[in-house]
Parts: C-alpha cells; sequence; structure tokens
C-alpha cells in the first residue's frame, strides 16, 4: 500500500466519485471548530434525547453512499478510493487495543459539568496499555458552553491523542463539521472521512454522518456514529423517523462493507438508538445485520462496539483474571455512560 506522509502540502483535486454525484473536490477542514451551522437546523437547538425503541432488518431501504473526502488536522490526506488493499500484512499488528464509545450528552449547564465526565474518560483510558480508539457522539449537539466539549476533548486527549472531527458534505451543498469525532492514540498515519447518512430534521435532530478513521499502522478502520432517536419508541412523526433511521443504518452498513472489502479490520462505535430487545414499538431484529462477520464485543442498550475482523483474521477479546476485559464509565449527563472493550486482531 503506498505511504503518504503526514504532513502533505494543500492540494486540490478532483476525484471522481461513484453514486452519480459527480465530480466531489477535495475539501481542506483543519479539524478544529468554526461556526458552521446546519441547514435549517441551528448547532445550539436543544434536539431530543435517546430514547430506547429498535427496526425490522427486512425492512432496510437501500441508499446510495457518497465518500466525502476531507482532511485531518490542516493536512490533506488521499481520498483513498480506488483500488482495495487486500494484501496487507497483519502480522505485526496483533496487539492488545482499547475500543470506546462515548455519548457526552447535553444535560449540563456548566463547562465543569462536562469536564469532570471527560477528564472521567482519559482517567480510565490513560492508563491501559497500547493502542485507544475512541469513538464520541453529541459533541457539539446543543452544547450549553459552546464549542468547549471539542475544546476540552483536545485539551485532556494531548500528547500521543489525535482527534479527528473531519467535515461532512450534505446533499445541499453545504458543509459541517461532524457531531461523531474520533480520538486515537497509537494510530499512526491516518485516512480520515466523513459520510453523509441522514438530513437535519429542526427541534428533532441535527444532521447525521458517520466518521470513518483508517489506521494504516494497524490496519484498522475506526467508524463511528449516531442515529436519529424516537425510531423505534413511538415518538411523534415515527414514520419519518424510521426513514431517516434505515438511511443511516444502510449508510453505515455501506460503510462497513466498504472498509471491509479493502481488506481491513473494522471497529464501529456508536449510539444506535435502537435497543437488543423487541418491544411494542421496536420490532426484534438483529445487530449484527451489519455485517455478515459483525459482532458486538462491548457496549450496553443502545450504545454498541462491534468489531469486524478482516477476512482471514479474528478478533479475540480480552481478559483479566478470567474475565472479559471490558468495563463502563459512569458519566452523570443524561442517560448513556462510557463503554469499553480491551481485545485484538489476529490471524484465524
Amino acid at each position: 500500500m503506498t505511504q503518504f506522509p503526514k504532513f502533505m502540502p494543500v492540494v486540490l483535486l478532483a476525484v471522481g466519485v461513484f453514486s452519480g454525484c459527480g465530480d466531489a473536490e477535495m475539501q481542506v477542514a483543519d479539524g478544529r471548530d468554526d461556526q458552521t451551522q446546519d441547514a435549517g437546523v441551528d448547532s445550539t437547538e436543544a434536539t431530543e434525547i435517546d430514547d430506547t425503541g429498535q427496526p425490522s432488518a427486512a425492512d432496510l431501504d437501500a441508499v446510495d453512499a457518497v465518500d466525502a473526502v476531507v482532511a485531518v488536522d490542516g493536512h490533506d490526506m488521499p481520498p483513498d478510493l480506488a483500488t482495495p488493499d487486500l494484501t496487507v500484512d497483519n502480522s505485526a499488528k496483533e496487539v492488545v487495543m482499547t475500543f470506546m464509545t462515548a455519548n457526552i450528552g447535553r444535560e449540563y449547564s456548566t463547562r465543569a459539568q462536562v469536564e469532570r465526565e471527560i477528564t472521567k474518560l482519559r482517567q480510565t483510558l490513560g492508563p491501559l496499555d497500547g493502542p485507544s480508539f475512541l469513538g464520541w457522539q453529541e459533541i457539539g449537539e446543543g452544547d450549553p458552553c459552546g464549542n468547549c466539549e471539542i475544546e476540552i476533548v483536545r485539551g485532556k486527549f494531548d500528547g500521543n491523542w489525535e482527534t479527528s472531527r473531519p467535515r461532512g458534505d450534505r446533499p445541499d451543498g453545504g458543509k459541517e463539521l461532524v457531531k461523531v469525532p474520533i480520538t486515537l492514540r497509537g494510530g499512526g498515519e491516518q485516512v480520515v472521512r466523513a459520510q453523509f447518512a441522514s438530513p437535519g430534521w429542526a427541534g428533532v435532530s441535527p444532521t447525521r454522518f458517520v466518521s470513518v478513521v483508517y489506521s494504516a499502522d494497524r490496519n484498522i478502520s475506526l467508524i463511528n456514529t449516531h442515529l436519529i432517536a424516537g425510531a423505534w419508541s413511538c415518538k411523534s412523526q415515527v414514520a419519518k423517523r424510521k426513514q431517516y433511521w434505515r438511511d443511516g443504518w444502510k449508510v453505515l452498513q455501506n460503510q462497513v462493507a466498504r472498509e471491509h472489502d479493502r481488506g481491513r479490520n473494522v471497529v464501529v462505535t456508536g449510539d444506535l438508538n435502537r435497543p437488543r430487545g423487541a418491544n411494542n414499538c421496536n420490532p426484534q431484529w438483529d445487530p449484527t445485520s451489519l455485517h455478515a462477520r459483525a459482532q458486538i464485543v462491548g457496549g450496553v442498550g443502545i450504545d454498541y462496539i462491534f468489531a469486524v475482523p478482516a477476512a482471514g483474521q479474528k478478533f479475540k477479546v480480552a481478559t483479566k483474571n478470567g474475565a472479559a476485559w471490558r468495563g463502563s464509565v459512569n458519566l452523570t449527563i443524561d442517560s448513556h455512560n462510557g463503554h469499553w472493550v480491551r481485545g485484538s486482531f489476529s490471524p484465524r
């Protein structure tokens, strides 16, 4: 696989994008916050909190996925859209890593409150050996203290940590920073991009994206997302919510398949806003319909961590004192906790 230097000069180029959307221009995004607003949804507008509702896999409707090319912290990265890399040598990548999903929430009034919660996550991951990958949700979503969440994330996860918050393309031609950034330690060179999942909906949901970070050093693609709330818990206008959810789920499936087809191990983190058990609003479903090789390795309720091993690979949850080495971090904002698991990919 061609290696690209991390610090590349800024270059604009056109790349062909499949799915019938014509040419896409490489966008230079510095990964930092600005004042970009969602189309039709103020970025500070409060949206509904997550629920406990789920969909029928048979009802999932097709939606085309279009690759959005971005950059990492102001440096252009290759579009990574061409020939699949199926000859990756995984022999040097068998190391125990930590994967976490964390929904920060919006029900707080001071910067000190959210700083306390993010500090807990940093203190949990910091002492653990090996690379760490963390998918965030609700960063800058109705944030009561402006851009404080991403500022605190970058402040607490500094040094050898790197947080990527790509700018995604909307179908209306607008662009915005995603609310699902990804933080890595020990990931080496990275390719970062964002894929549109579902539109913004005033008072209900911001624009939803799927964030993808590919670590060539680890041959892992970390995919992080947050799907619309209310689709599977009998909320108002439930048919429209279900359509948005299904669109987002199909995009997530497509992105997992895209990365897996390139010979990469895949880890998915996110708040799917659909629990694993059926109820009167949530038909029985199988979350591992995400991909034929997907397995749930962490998370609780509507928060998930999936492992999708590459062909010829397997994922093994690490053990400590004879038990699976995973846990949760008690967060006091909204109803989510941070969930993490340790494990490794290796040949079958």
